[in-house]
């Protein structure tokens, strides 16, 4: 049955992002992993282009209307920073190195890692400075305005990738600049992707063939191809924005389950990458940590970060109540 009220939550989506997450994680384990996803760094990308995606959804019209950039911003860091915190101490403890990770600064080491002792970190800062360029520059922007600006953004990561064979970059200081290009590049695409699905009529199914688009994540993210570079570009362009639009489309039976699995993404993507190299070299502790750490994100998220973001967002809204009782 289809229905064109506006959503609340895109469940399905909610899935891919937790599906995309594991896979982040068992890509992270290498060859030590259970299940080996040679491409799992294009989940990143995934992540990005839901970024978009779902901050159009919920600020684009808040946007326009006079909530400030500023406003914005801060929702995004108290948003993404307690998770950022909690896996930048945890690298600093078992991989100690440059306390600035803490601040979510990177590491001042030309040549190095931005954050050494907790790699993904560096996904989570770009992201936030594209969600902030969009804010301040892009949220008014006509839909053939941010076409443009994909393709431009595409013009400066494409070539990157094909020097590199592959279009894993960006968690370098050597590869800062084409990294920052693939968040605009797939965020931009998130953004186009929401335009779209306005213009639709916000048109949704409620269907089951919803969670087919989870193993397909998968197989699109499990196999090594013979020329890396161009399936990397090929996925970028098509399969995952046809992917986030289904997703957006398709509303999952069982969503409760859904919005469990995704439930584990954001703190076990900020979690595993210090954990998971304590088992390097044996395939049997890299399988013991993954199934830990699935577990610890499920309580992070239902014991940490869910109660922590509700408390801040009181916190937030408290000065508002009070100002309106004073007037």
């Amino acid at each position: 049955m289809a229905t064109r009220t506006i959503p609340q939550r895109f469940h399905t989506l909610d899935a891919l992002r937790g599906i995309a997450a594991v896979a982040v994680m068992l890509f992270h384990g290498g060859a030590d992993a259970p299940l080996v996803t040679a491409r799992g760094y294009l989940a990143a990308d995934l992540f990005f282009a839901l970024s978009g995606f779902v901050l159009a959804h919920a600020y684009q019209q808040r946007l326009r209307d006079g909530l400030s950039p500023l406003a914005f911003f801060k929702a995004r860091l108290i948003r993404i920073y307690p998770l950022f915190l909690l896996g930048a101490v945890i690298g600093y403890l078992l991989w100690p190195g440059s306390l600035l990770v803490l601040l979510m600064v990177p590491t001042p080491s030309p040549g190095g890692m931005l954050f050494s002792n907790n790699v993904p970190l560096w996904s989570l800062l770009f992201e936030l400075i594209a969600n902030l360029g969009w804010a301040l520059f892009a949220v008014r922007l006509r839909l053939p305005v941010l076409l443009v600006m994909a393709a431009l953004f595409a013009a400066l990561f494409f070539p990157a990738v094909i020097a590199a064979g592959h279009a894993d970059l960006g968690a370098f200081w050597a590869s800062a600049l084409p990294g920052l290009a693939r968040t605009f590049f797939s965020f931009t695409l998130g953004l186009i992707l929401f335009r779209l699905f306005e213009r639709g009529g916000n048109l949704q199914f409620n269907t089951a063939r919803g969670w087919l688009l989870l193993p397909l994540l998968l197989a699109i993210l499990i196999p090594a191809t013979s020329d890396q570079a161009l399936a990397d570009i090929a996925t970028l362009c098509l399969a995952l924005p046809l992917i986030v639009w289904l997703g957006a489309r398709w509303q999952v039976k069982g969503r409760a389950l859904a919005d469990r699995i995704g439930g584990i993404s954001f703190p076990l993507y900020c979690i595993h990458a210090p954990i998971l190299a304590l088992g390097r070299g044996s395939g049997e502790a890299v399988a013991l940590l993954s199934a830990g750490l699935i577990l610890a994100a499920l309580l992070l998220d239902r014991y940490y970060d869910r109660p922590l973001q509700a408390r801040l967002k009181a916190l937030r809204q408290t000065p508002c109540r009070e100002s309106a009782a004073l007037a």
